[in-house]
């Protein structure tokens, strides 16, 4: 199998070094990552700049290509580019792997998150993908969630569950709850959050704004990928992009008709 990683924390993330690190004997691993930070770059592409690529090796000696540019963009150019040229991949690669993101991406977050982008690129190619995140409380452990995504992954593989143009979305739970209950195959939440700003002058006497949101309390009756996740669940939501509201396209279609 060969697998193609990135991310949307920068390439030498520790997310990434783990996920890499967790993977690899499951397949040959191509690592092609943004070179900075990108969270919440969401599906952006970049357009007005090049992309400039550079070899680098990784902590764990792993080498890979960073990029200046989106985690979209990251995908697009390994699958365009970079991986049949610099890789000598024939073919497409079987999987693609986005993360391990700094931060959990359930809910709404999951239309702001480079991580998950990075996996839908991956879907418009007809590529199985898996995004992955750790929910963050009050310390990060990327070898606990490199253990977590590893036997997670190989579940998938061996189940054969992957499919083209889907994207599983898995979150784990933070490491302080004491390791996940189990795996629970959840929708994506669409609750809403509470959008606050903060008021703030800088030394020049310039009005800006920080972003400072919060959440509406949970409702416990909806078996959710933010409810399974803060009860300790790994959380598995498989997302397409094709964002067609059918009943409005079907009502819509029966309105016109009748004109």
């Amino acid at each position: 199998m060969n697998i193609l990683i990135t991310n949307d924390d920068g390439i030498l993330a520790p997310g990434i070094v783990s996920l890499a690190r967790a993977v690899d004997g499951l397949g040959r691993l191509a690592i092609v990552a943004p070179e900075t930070t990108q969270s919440a770059a969401a599906h952006s592409i970049t357009l007005n700049d090049p992309l400039i690529c550079t070899k680098v090796e990784l902590p764990s000696g792993i080498k890979g290509f960073s990029v200046r540019g989106r985690p979209a963009d990251c995908v697009k150019l390994a699958l365009v580019e970079i991986l049949p040229k610099e890789f000598s991949l024939a073919g497409r690669p079987d999987l693609v792997i986005s993360g391990i993101n700094a931060g959990a991406n359930v809910g709404i977050n999951v239309l702001y998150s480079g991580t998950v982008a990075a996996a839908i690129e991956a879907a418009f190619f007809d590529i199985p993908a898996i995004a992955i995140s750790l929910m963050i409380r009050d310390k990060l452990d990327f070898d606990y969630a490199a253990d977590v995504a590893r036997s997670t992954i190989k579940m998938i593989i061996d189940k054969q569950i992957l499919q083209t143009g889907c994207v599983l979305n898995i979150n784990i739970p933070a490491c302080e709850f004491g390791g996940p209950k189990g795996i629970k195959v959840v929708p994506q939440s669409t609750q809403a959050g509470i959008d606050r700003f903060e008021k703030r002058i800088d030394p020049r006497g310039r009005v800006y704004y920080w972003l400072a949101g919060d959440y509406y309390p949970l409702d416990e009756t909806q078996e959710t990928d933010t409810i399974a996740l803060n009860n300790n669940y790994i959380t598995i939501t498989p997302l397409m992009f094709d964002l067609t509201s059918y009943p409005t396209l079907n009502k819509l279609k029966n309105i016109i008709d009748a004109c």
